[in-house]
């Protein structure tokens, strides 16, 4: 019985590192997403002419 409740343990603890890191890869991949667009602000272009 000991074995069994340690098999058990050991698997839910496989689950929560695999859960863990790929909550990790997750956040990794949408930091290195931003980072390809580094300015999301839009640009202003002044159009106007100047007065003398």
């Amino acid at each position: 019985m000991k074995i069994i409740t340690l098999l058990c343990a050991i698997v839910l603890m496989f689950a929560g590192i695999i859960k863990n890191t790929t909550d990790e890869v997750n956040k990794i991949a949408e930091r290195t997403e931003m980072k390809q667009y580094p300015n999301l602000l839009p640009t202003v272009e002044v159009v106007a002419k100047r007065l003398p």
